[in-house]
């Protein structure tokens, strides 16, 4: 629970929740209604597009807002430009349309801030408001809760990054050994079988595999033990992800039923660490592996709340897999943002059941 006592606190609020700095950005927070600290953020348009295109934005963040049952809202522009009030302002004025009620309208700098409500000079001088989110009391607070606020999100985006160098081989080492145990369980021809599975092979892996699975998860899982805060629990989890460990969840996942006995696993209470551990997984991933990696790490993210990792895991997804469906549809669920809290759990039974019983599908 974070708790905004100032404008300083509402400007510290996003980069927290986002994980990392926001720039060029509309943020949209809710301070009220059926999901209090519900935020959405989108890039504000390119320099000279924000006439055309802000009112498009408004409508669209207003969508959003009215989805989540939104009643009272702040909406803030993070950028240099003064061009940018403007996008703030038409969203503001569309989101009063709507009915819903404004705590503030800003826009700031990272230095100052302005509030675009006010008309008292006196107040709110044109040069703007100095301030520094970095040590308002919510920053503080975050930071002894362990919340680690990265400078963009390009260095969000790089925790999700393909491992290189030396480390790369090492990953291909270790996937290679699991490559191997599934030849030998399977009695395959070889590691082609493994990286690219008929049905048959894929019906005779899946038992197997979430056997296999089924106890890596519990062992990492479990790392994150009760008593500790989310950002000890989640480190506790990463450590426990050895190289080893991480090959066999890479490898015995591409199998798709196995995948979803992953996937069902995953509750609110313990997405968390899911992210945590997907997330490490994915830094270890090399191809052919990488799909159903990081559609479970987006998975994981958006069931924890965490929208901005689940956009940066579903990007990387695309770049290697743009069909792979379960990434696809973890995408309309952001797109739609949906709350986690609208998901009902895919019955493990039924997941398990898939792993034993054949099933003549090449859905992924």
């Amino acid at each position: 629970m974070l708790r905004v006592r100032s404008v300083e606190d509402l400007l510290a609020l996003p980069p927290i929740t986002l994980g990392f700095e926001p720039a060029e950005s509309l943020v949209v927070v809710a301070v009220a209604g059926r999901h209090p600290g519900f935020q959405v953020r989108v890039d504000l348009p390119r320099r000279g597009r924000a006439e055309h295109e802000g009112p498009a934005l408004a409508n669209q963040v207003t969508a959003a807002v009215l989805l989540q049952g939104c009643t009272r809202v702040a909406v803030i522009a993070y950028s240099h430009r003064a061009a940018a009030a403007q996008v703030a302002e038409s969203t503001a004025r569309r989101c009063a349309q709507a009915g819903i009620g404004l705590l503030d309208v800003l826009r700031c700098d990272g230095r100052r801030y302005w509030s675009l409500m006010c008309a008292d000079e006196g107040c709110c001088p044109s040069a703007g408001i100095a301030y520094d989110s970095r040590s308002s009391s919510l920053r503080l607070e975050a930071t002894v809760q362990g919340r680690a606020v990265m400078p963009d999100r390009a260095a969000l985006a790089a925790t999700f990054a393909a491992v290189s160098g030396p480390d790369r081989v090492a990953a291909r080492r270790e996937v290679q050994s699991v490559e191997d145990e599934v030849v030998a369980l399977l009695g395959l021809r070889g590691r082609g079988q493994v990286r690219r599975p008929t049905r048959q092979v894929t019906a005779a892996a899946a038992p197997i595999g979430a056997a296999r699975v089924a106890v890596v998860l519990q062992r990492t899982v479990r790392a994150g033990r009760v008593g500790m805060t989310s950002a000890e629990s989640a480190s506790a989890v990463r450590d426990a992800v050895t190289p080893g460990r991480a090959a066999v969840l890479a490898v015995w996942c591409s199998f798709i039923p196995v995948r979803d006995v992953a996937w069902s696993s995953m509750t609110p209470a313990d997405a968390v660490s899911h992210l945590a551990l997907w997330t490490a997984v994915s830094q270890r991933v090399v191809p052919p592996y990488e799909p159903a990696v990081l559609a479970l790490a987006a998975f994981a993210a958006w069931l924890s709340g965490d929208g901005a990792s689940a956009w940066c895991a579903l990007d990387r997804c695309v770049e290697v897999s743009p069909n792979y469906s379960m990434a696809a549809l973890v995408r309309e669920t952001l797109d739609r943002c949906l709350p986690p809290d609208v998901w009902v759990p895919l019955p493990r039974e039924d997941a398990w059941a898939a792993c034993a019983i054949p099933r003549h599908s090449s859905a992924q």
